[in-house]
């Protein structure tokens, strides 16, 4: 098998784009978490020459909620429609190696060439089956790879805006105990590597429609914004913490720092406690390459 033409980088960026573009219940948390705290947008200068024609003497105080600063125009949301971070996404997006002979073992898959295959990282499937076993009646944690690998392929379905339904989308459940991803079609279906058994599991949409019903149907309340986060944040720490397979990993150790130093930082610092549980959330993402989308 050789790999796909393009990097990871480059297809879970317009992956990511249109899964919030094209789905009723997907956003950026950042774009949550700005309602929530009072504002539209923001622009990022630190120049104090800029200030200095306002009538400042230095940029005034202020935080930076997003990884980037990126200029933009004030949009109007419905706030009926702002999810409250109760339910979440977690997907990590993988490369995938393209073969065109099946074996023998993996002839369930059918006629369709070619076909696709990406592997699992130990140590990321451990922390993200505990993560997910942890939060499955408020989270999904999905693997995403491209049912396609040539650039050429990429850049037709980023201008169609066909990346999301040429991917196939395995939950990191599903894989527990598996090394491999075999597919040959986007979606849900194909065979893990351990006993070669083919699996056909609901779409990534299915999933989330039924997250969500599940929490319409809950008779508890509804937590504020701001709960929500800590309560997401605490639960992702009890996993690194309590989990022995994932916290003697080096990606646990570094986190643990990067949680430390957030938690000495808002002791200095005079600001919403959901913003430093969102960076919390955030740094777990970080170290195990994830992607957090909320759920409305």
């Amino acid at each position: 098998m050789k790999t796909a033409e393009f990097e990871e980088k480059e297809y879970e960026g317009p992956l990511y784009n249109q899964l919030a573009a094209g789905s009723p219940y997907l956003w950026q948390p950042g774009q949550v978490l700005e309602e929530y705290l009072g504002f539209d947008a923001g622009l990022f200068l630190s120049e104090p020459y800029l200030w200095r024609l306002r009538g400042f003497r230095r940029p005034l105080g202020g935080f930076l909620v997003n990884r980037f600063a990126w200029p933009f125009l004030p949009i109007e949301v419905s706030r009926n429609r702002l999810p409250r971070l109760r339910l979440n996404c977690f997907i990590q997006a993988k490369r995938p190696d393209v073969g065109s002979r099946l074996t023998k073992r993996l002839s369930a898959l059918g006629p369709k060439r070619p076909y696709f295959k990406f592997p699992t990282e130990t140590d990321q499937q451990n922390a993200l089956d505990a993560a997910a076993k942890k939060l499955k009646s408020r989270a999904l944690f999905t693997y995403a790879a491209a049912a396609f690998h040539k650039s050429q392929e990429l850049f037709l379905h980023m201008t169609l805006g066909t990346v999301v339904e040429n991917s196939t989308f395995p939950d990191i459940l599903s894989l527990s105990g598996h090394k491999a991803w075999y597919y040959n079609e986007p979606g849900s279906v194909g065979i893990v590597n351990q006993d070669f058994e083919l699996l056909k599991l609901l779409s990534l949409e299915e999933r989330i429609e039924a997250l969500v019903g599940e929490h319409r149907n809950q008779t508890e309340q509804d937590l504020s914004p701001s709960a929500a986060l800590a309560e997401l944040l605490g639960s992702l720490q009890e996993v690194v913490r309590d989990t022995t397979s994932v916290a003697n990993e080096p990606r646990a150790a570094y986190l643990g720092e990067e949680w430390r130093r957030i938690t000495a930082l808002s002791a200095t610092i005079d600001a919403p406690g959901a913003l430093f549980s969102f960076l919390g959330v955030e740094a777990f993402c970080s170290y195990f390459n994830l992607t957090w989308l909320t759920i409305a």
